[in-house]
This record gives structure tokens, sequence and C-alpha cells, in this order.
């Protein structure tokens, strides 16, 4: 209880036995707490230490006996003492947290802000730390658009290490990368070492823009989609990341499975066996929609709905929702 204090459990036990019995010496404390006569001298000498006890006049032949320190005046100054050490320790953790601050504004290298929900970064250096910042934090999804880039330098390049790193974490990753075939031979390894990993890659001839999506809550765009290393946007507004999802899903939902991913990979081509309202209702699925909000979704009945639900998991030899939902995600139909 008074550990805090600076009291360990035995230091308080001896301290305790004392208020009781302060004309007890040495061997009788030990006694009664079943110690040894060394440990309840160590409890003494910490007691002494912390100003609670002090030592009687001492004669020329006996030593001075310990005398506690009455525990209204020792114990208030102790106490005093620990607060002091706190609001000392406080206001170092306040100029820690102030020089953290300015150490990330310039690693970050946040330029200026025009308003509530929009930053800007300028440069290409600026750029890839945001874009690393933005990956590393991601909890729960991130979506990207990924133009091949003539520069491999590209600060909007993908960043496989913590790409990787978000796949083991259980982050799902969904990509629209360009058609490789137009790539070069590192941005298709790319594609399928990501994709084995359990990434979802779709690719399309052409893509408007590099995007990060992260978790719903924030999102990157190139200052310029011309020349996209020479700074990004930072954006949180709701409405615009709700209008970029939709940009993203549409051009998703438009794209294929990348020509790199062959059937030896482990990837099957049942995408193109599933009609358009039957990706869309596992979309819906994905989405955590129930079957009646599906349903009204695709303007059918509950109980068409259900049987879209069953002939699609007969297909896919999934006894749940769950797995069918999992075995769709690996087929890249959500």
């Amino acid at each position: 209880m008074l550990r805090v204090l600076g009291l360990d459990c035995g230091t308080e036990a001896v301290y305790r036995l004392m208020l009781d019995h302060p004309a007890w010496g040495v061997d009788r404390l030990a006694e009664e707490l079943g110690e040894d006569r060394t440990a309840v001298t160590r409890a003494l000498d910490t007691l002494a230490d912390l100003a609670l006890l002090r030592r009687a006049a001492a004669t020329e032949d006996i030593p001075g006996a310990p005398l506690l320190v009455p525990p209204r005046a020792g114990l208030g100054a102790l106490l005093e003492r620990r607060q002091n050490e706190l609001a000392r320790t406080q206001m170092e953790i306040e100029a820690g947290r102030a020089a953290v601050a300015d150490l990330l504004a310039d690693y970050t290298a946040y330029g200026r802000t025009d308003g509530a929900g929009v930053e800007r970064f300028t440069g290409t250096e600026a750029v890839r730390r945001l874009q690393a910042d933005q990956t590393a934090r991601t909890c729960g999804e991130l979506l990207a658009i990924a133009p091949t880039t003539a520069a491999d330098d590209s600060p909007w390049e993908l960043d496989v290490p913590l790409l990787l790193d978000l796949l083991d974490r259980g982050v799902r990753v969904r990509i629209l990368h360009q058609d490789t075939t137009t790539g070069s031979a590192r941005h298709r390894d790319t594609v399928l070492l990501l994709t084995r990993a359990g990434a979802e890659v779709r690719t399309l001839p052409t893509l408007p823009l590099h995007l990060r999506l992260v978790d719903g809550a924030s999102a990157t765009l190139p200052l310029d989609p011309d020349d996209p290393v020479g700074g990004a946007v930072l954006l949180d507004e709701p409405g615009v990341l709700a209008g970029l999802r939709v940009l993203f899903t549409h051009l998703w939902d438009t794209a294929a499975a990348p020509d790199c991913i062959g059937p030896d990979d482990g990837t099957d081509r049942t995408r193109e066996a599933c009609s358009p309202r039957e990706r869309a209702l596992l979309d819906f699925l994905a989405e955590g929609l129930t079957d009646e909000a599906a349903a009204r979704r695709l303007g059918i009945s509950l109980r068409s709905e259900r049987r879209m639900i069953s002939s699609l998991s007969d297909r896919f030899g999934a006894r749940s929702r769950f797995q069918l939902g999992l075995h769709a995600a690996r087929r890249g139909l959500v």
C-alpha cells in the first residue's frame, strides 16, 4: 500500500509493527514477523533513509535505539517529497512530448494547412515520409491506387516491407495496379510477392492518379497528378473520403486479376464465372450488410438473395457466410 512512497512489503510490515509496538527491538520484531535479523535491520535502514526513523542519542557503550518519527510528520514529508518528484517527472514528460512533436514535424515536413482536414507536403522526401507514416499506422484496411511510374525511386512506389508487415498483422490490403504486362519485371515480382502474402491486387490498363486510403479515416493524393513526386496532400474530410472510396470501388469493380498470377500460383479464374449481381452481393456481404439490407440494395426479394448466397456457397464449397467471404477475397471477387 505504501510502495508508491518507497516502502516495499517487508519494510512496510516492519513499519506498521513498530507503530503498534514502538518499544520493541530488532530481535522482537524479527521474531514476530518470522524474519531473520538481517531482513529487519535492512528494513530499518530503509526507514531511516526515508526519514521515517531516527536514532536515539547514543551513550559511549550503548548505541542509540531506533525511534519512529511521528507518522503525521514523517509520512507527510515523504508524501510531499514524492509529489514534488512526480511534478518534476511530469514536467520532464511534457518537455519530452514537445521535443517528440518537433521531431515528428521535422520528420514528416508538414507544410501549410489549408483549413481543417487538409495538409500539404512539398518535396519528394516529404512525400516519401508521409507515405511511410500513413502506411505504418494502418490498423484495419489500406486501399491503394498505384500506377506504374517510370522512376524506380518514386515516393509513391509500394513499400513492400511495410505492406508485408501490415499483412502479417491482419490488415486488409487492396491494391489497384497498372497492368503488369506493360510494367517492368520488378513491378510484376512485387505484385506476385504481395499477392502470395495475402494482398488483394487487381489491374487496369490505365489509372488516373496515385491514392492511399487508410482505415477510411485519411487519404493521400499528389498535389499535382502530372508531377506526383513534387508534393502530396493529406485529407480527412468525411465527404471527400467517401467520394474517393466510391472512385476506388468503381475502378476495383472494373479491374481484373493481374496477368502475372497464373493458376500455378494458387489463383483461379472464378471471378469471370460470377455475374455482376453476384459480385455486388459478395461486396455487400464483405461490407457487413445483413441479408435484408443486401436484398434491398440489389432490388430483389430476401428469398432470392438467400438463394444466391446458397448457390455461391455451393460453388465455392463454403459452409458459412464467413467462409464464403474468405473464398471470395482469395479469388479477388471483393
